[in-house]
C-alpha cells in the first residue's frame, strides 16, 4: 500500500515538546522562515528535513506527518 504524507504535525509537536519555531531554527540550523512553511503546510519537508526534526524533537518520521493509504 501506497500513502502520501498529509497535514503536518510539527506545529503539535512543537507545544508538545515545549520548543518554539525560532529554537527549532536555532538547534536544527534551518532558516525560520522554512520551519514556518513547513507548519502552515506551504512546504513538505525533505526526507533529511524530517530525520533532522525528528532527531530534535524525539520522535519518529512517521509522527511528523499524517499519512493517507493510497489504493
Amino acid at each position: 500500500m501506497k500513502y502520501r504524507p498529509g497535514r503536518c504535525l510539527l506545529r503539535d509537536l512543537l507545544i508538545e515538546c515545549g520548543f518554539t519555531q525560532t529554537m527549532l531554527a536555532d538547534k536544527s540550523g534551518y532558516d525560520k522562515s522554512h520551519i514556518s512553511k513547513y507548519v502552515q503546510g506551504k512546504q513538505e519537508m525533505t526526507l533529511g528535513t524530517a530525520r533532522t526534526f525528528a532527531q530534535i524533537l524525539n520522535c519518529t518520521i512517521d509522527d511528523l506527518y499524517e499519512w493517507i493509504p493510497q489504493e
